[in-house]
């Protein structure tokens, strides 16, 4: 019974959730579900809504959840001056509801995110400014959303935070730095059986074929290697790397199959083929690129390589000195300024 009522329960906020005119309030705090193929999923809207600026934050992963961005100095200090968004993509996070393994795909999740940009205006009015942030993954299912049709066209900024925006380049990218960092770190004697164990792995692998497999434990090794960064900054909250913060409700998880938001194998190895660096010249929505110095699991050779590529010239690039994968945490004050400078140029 007590089921029961949570399913009821959850479908009246989303009805609730979508009315049109809903009032503008510098502390928003309200949840919208996005339903397609029968699944719902829920997107958080927290901070200013007064400001007419939203946010839309593309989670990590693939497998992440919208909530485990909502943590930290930088989440506090942009929810102040801006609406943020923190949505759970398909069969992931707090998403709910039976889908097929051929109903996950990137290209769905990228029609997802233009219909939820679609609901945001709805709900909020036609003349709210949305600007999408991706992280990591979100970088990966932004970008295929930035290059498909006139879909930018939604949108006034796109902020792409160490995103995987080209799986394969990634990871020959990350070979490269292994073999340019380790050697460097086992001089210093800095934890040398650890950084011998990831050099000799990569020394092993032929970069032109790469397998899935192998990509997932370099990924791993890219995890572990920038946990041996002495140069890394805490951020003004203490914070160094961007904080797990696992809300799968497990009663959705039983509904939907997720068990741990396992996504189908198919759509990982679509996932590890993808590749949109041929297509970044589509891009002509102004753009910030985020990325630390440090990031080993998505390398900033990426974001040089956006930066060339893109096709607008409204584009920056900012490395941070003293982060790896999450700049937001490790120096969250810069992070912040650069975004709101960015926001606030183009919005």
């Amino acid at each position: 019974m007590r089921f029961t009522h949570w399913i009821i329960a959850s479908l009246l906020i989303g009805l609730f959730a979508c009315q049109k005119e809903a009032k503008l309030e510098t502390e928003m705090n309200e949840t919208i579900y996005l339903r397609s193929d029968k699944h719902d999923m829920p997107a958080f809207v927290r901070g200013n809504g007064a400001s007419k600026v939203f946010i839309l934050v593309l989670h990590g992963g693939p497998g992440g959840n919208g909530l485990e961005y909502s943590f930290g100095n930088y989440a506090e200090s942009l929810e102040s001056r801006y609406a943020m968004v923190y949505w759970d993509q398909r069969h992931q996070g707090n998403s709910h509801g039976s889908l097929k393994d051929e109903d996950v795909t990137l290209d769905k999740m990228v029609d997802d995110t233009y219909n939820l940009i679609r609901l945001l205006k709805e709900r909020y009015g036609s003349d709210i400014s949305v600007f999408l942030f991706g992280h990591s993954w979100g970088g990966t299912l932004g970008t295929a959303f930035m290059v498909k049709d006139d879909y930018q066209s939604e949108v006034k900024g796109w902020i792409e935070a160490s995103g995987a925006h080209d799986i394969p380049m990634l990871n020959v990218e990350l070979v490269k730095m292994i073999k340019e960092i380790a050697p460097v770190e086992i001089a210093k004697g800095n934890n040398t059986s650890d950084w011998q164990e990831i050099l000799d792995y990569a020394n092993s692998l032929d970069i032109n074929n790469i397998t899935f497999d192998q990509s997932g434990q370099l990924n791993q090794y890219a995890h572990r290697a920038e946990g041996y960064i002495q140069e890394l900054k805490s951020g003004s909250d203490g914070s160094t790397g961007l904080v797990k913060y696992f809300i799968t409700n497990p009663s959705n998880a039983a509904v939907s199959g997720l068990n741990g938001a396992q996504l189908p194998q198919s759509f990982m190895e679509d996932v590890e083929n993808a590749s949109f660096t041929d297509e970044l010249h589509k891009i002509t929505t102004p753009t910030l690129l985020q990325w630390g110095k440090y990031d080993f699991v998505v390398p900033p050779a990426l974001g040089y390589s956006a930066y060339d590529k893109i096709g607008t010239s409204n584009k920056t690039l900012k490395i941070y000195e003293f982060s790896g994968h999450s700049p937001m945490n490790n120096e969250d004050e810069q992070f912040v300024a650069d975004i709101v400078d960015f926001v606030e140029q183009y919005k």
